[in-house]
Formats: structure tokens, C-alpha cells, sequence
């Protein structure tokens, strides 16, 4: 195994302009959008085990809203998060403030092809301080000629069914589901929200209509952390499961990071606009890969209770 770092800089995609330039009180200015593009270094097709894209230094951690990575054939394409099945690019990872490295478990990895190049795009939000943004993106490889087992994916999930509706001082829940068609191992979740954004949970409903909560975590803007399960812990569910994200968000004066507390708050891209979905690594399990490991975990569990 080893890292590759692709670094990245502004000015390729702003046509010479290296700097995020803003005046006058911080966020003023409008939120910018962009695409930045290279080569990625590997001369045969190799499979990913762990990856990471960031803002390089402090100064770029204010302005960098997010950014997004894709492997494309040669120059800007309309790759979506999230989303392979047009054809346009294949996505790879994701950063928000605050966000580690996806690390998936041994035996699942992401084809990277030899010949792609890497696209970036970025969200870039105003800090009031002239900046230079720099964005990098960093790749684990198993070693040459390793084919994991498992394909892993990462997607935006459980998006709220309805539009949001945020009212000036209030806290509001939204709910969001997603039906997961073939059996699964959930390897990490990432609650994604913004600024208002107060707490949001990981519900399965499972086919028999039982359900439970898998996670829950409090949610800080400035932190965008993504929990990576440990092997033991990741839940593993059936075919026909529902992925219930719940979400609430506080646009009161409670919310220290709330800029207008007084202001209606809807959907949308802004940093001021707000999101409710989490973002869910997983891979497929046939039926009886998970009829195994579900057996295997309860032997486990009675050996524990019997030890205990």
C-alpha cells in the first residue's frame, strides 16, 4: 500500500485567476463554483483502499465550502455526486469542512482505471480575506493485480422527501428513506447538513417491519465527520432494508453558528441554504454471504455472553 497525493490549485479552473478574492465585511460576495482537473499518476488499472480530498493549507479551509472527486476521460464532464449512472464520470469522494478520509474495509476497494483523469468540483464561500484555495486529493492502492471481493459505494442517501420548509426561530425534523435492493454491510456514515444543521440519526427498517437505530450524531457545520465502522460494528442488513434518516435543524438563537436567526431558511447549494441527507458507504453481500456473517455475529455474540 501506499499514498498518492494529486495537488491542485485554483487558477486552473478561474483561467489564470489563482485567487478567491472578496471585500468589504466576511461573506460578502457570492458562493463560486468550479471544476479543476489532472492527471492521475498510475500506469495500470488499480483498486482503491482508502481516499481523501481537503483543502491544503488553513487559509483555503475558511473559503472551501466543499469539494468533490471523479475520475473522467479527458476534460469537463456532467459527473454528479454520487451518481455513475450517466455515464459521465465516476465519483469517488467527497469533502466538507472538518471530513477525514473514507477508509473501506479489507477486502472492498473502487476500481481506478489507468487513463483517467481526476475532476474536482468545488464550492468556494466567501471569508471577507483574500485567499488562495488549493484542494488535494489523496488515494491509498492496494497493491498491483489485487481484485477485492466487494465493490464499495458511497452515495447521498435518505435526501428529505419533502421541500425545506425552516421558519425564523425554529427546530425542525425531516425524514428521508432510501430502499436498499440486495443485501448489504453499511461501512460509514456522514450526516450532511448546513449551517443549522443540529443532530441527524441512521434508522433500519427492515423487511419484517422491525426496526432500529444504527447511529446518531450531533452535527457541528465546521465538522463534517464521517464515522467508518469497525468491522465487528457494521451493520449488515437484508435485502428490502429502508435507510431512514432523520434530521433536525435549529434556526434559533440557540445555534451559535446561526447568522439570522430572524430569517426563513430554505433548500439549496449556498452555505446559507440548507441540505438533509447522509452520506452511506457500503457494499453488496449476496443472500448468503449475509445468511454467514449474520450467523457468524450471533456465534460471536453468544461467545461473548457465555465469556462474560
Amino acid at each position: 500500500e501506499r499514498i498518492e497525493w494529486v495537488s491542485l490549485w485554483c487558477e486552473q479552473a478561474l483561467l489564470g485567476k489563482s485567487k478567491v478574492v472578496t471585500t468589504g465585511e466576511p461573506g460578502v460576495g457570492p458562493d463560486l463554483y468550479g471544476n479543476l482537473f489532472a492527471d492521475i499518476p498510475i500506469d495500470s488499472d488499480r483498486y482503491i483502499k482508502a481516499i481523501q480530498t481537503r483543502p491544503v493549507t488553513a487559509a483555503a479551509l475558511k473559503v472551501v465550502h466543499h469539494s468533490a472527486a471523479f475520475a473522467v476521460d479527458g476534460g469537463r464532464t456532467d459527473a454528479s455526486f454520487g451518481d455513475d449512472s450517466k455515464g459521465a464520470g465516476q465519483f469517488l469522494v467527497e469533502y466538507a469542512a472538518g471530513k477525514g478520509g473514507e477508509i473501506y474495509p479489507d477486502g472492498a476497494g473502487v476500481l481506478l482505471e489507468a487513463g483517467k483523469r481526476v475532476q474536482i468540483d468545488f464550492h468556494l464561500h466567501a471569508s471577507g480575506e483574500e485567499t488562495i484555495a488549493q484542494v488535494e486529493l489523496g488515494i491509498v492502492l492496494y497493491p498491483k493485480g489485487f481484485v477485492p471481493k466487494h465493490v464499495r459505494w458511497t452515495k447521498q442517501l435518505g435526501q428529505t422527501s419533502e421541500p425545506l420548509d425552516i421558519a425564523p426561530g425554529a427546530v425542525v425534523r425531516t425524514d428521508g428513506y432510501t430502499r436498499l435492493n440486495m443485501a448489504a454491510r453499511i461501512t460509514a456514515f456522514q450526516p450532511h447538513m448546513h449551517i443549522r444543521g443540529k443532530r441527524q440519526c441512521l434508522e433500519l427498517i427492515y423487511p419484517n417491519g422491525r426496526s432500529e437505530v444504527a447511529s446518531c450524531a450531533n452535527f457541528n457545520y465546521n465538522w463534517h465527520l464521517i464515522y467508518n465502522y469497525a468491522d465487528d460494528a457494521a451493520p449488515i442488513v437484508p435485502a428490502g432494508t429502508i435507510l431512514h434518516v432523520i434530521s433536525w435543524h435549529d434556526n434559533s438563537t440557540a445555534n451559535r453558528f446561526n447568522p439570522d436567526p430572524k430569517n426563513w431558511v430554505g433548500g439549496g447549494t449556498r452555505t446559507i441554504d440548507e441540505m438533509a441527507f447522509s452520506w452511506i458507504g457500503w457494499y453488496d453481500m449476496t443472500d448468503q454471504e449475509y445468511k454467514e456473517e449474520l450467523a457468524a455475529r450471533l456465534k460471536q455474540r453468544q461467545a461473548t455472553t457465555a465469556q462474560q
